[in-house]
């Protein structure tokens, strides 16, 4: 029986997605965004850092990297199945976490909406990915 094995090419292509996604999805509901933030545009122009950038990166590539772990021990095998377990986790493992800390802080829950559907998006496409793409030694 073959061993599956992580696909860092599919790793990467996941980390390029998980720039591309929320991008678009902020660009969607940026207006809705900054007013439930309390933001002005001088604060969002003033904001120009790429190291936010940076930790979306390190981030994506450790998230991808680890699902991808993750499903050569479950083992996920096909798109369907990978597109669920990454559904799954972006539910339960980031979205509720969001969902939970904003109320602690006192915020709107389409904030938290805004905040955790490009995540979920992200983890979903990610398992959908590597339940596909995979590699065998």
């Amino acid at each position: 029986m073959r061993k599956q094995s992580v696909n860092l090419w599919a790793v990467l292509v996941c980390v390029v997605i998980s720039q591309i996604v929320p991008a678009l999805w902020y660009g969607a509901f940026s207006e809705t965004w900054i007013a439930l933030n309390g933001f002005t545009m001088d604060q969002i122009k003033a904001a120009n850092s790429p190291t936010p950038y940076l930790a979306s990166i390190v981030s994506s590539s450790f998230t991808a990297y680890t699902i991808a772990w993750i499903f050569t021990k479950i083992p996920v095998k096909s798109v369907i199945t990978g597109f669920l377990t990454g559904l799954l986790f972006g539910v339960v493992f980031v979205l509720f976490e969001i969902i939970v800390k904003d109320m602690f802080s006192l915020r709107p829950l389409m904030l938290s909406l805004i905040d955790g559907g490009p995540r979920v998006l992200v983890y979903s496409i990610t398992g959908a990915i590597l339940g596909i793409w995979r590699k065998y030694e």
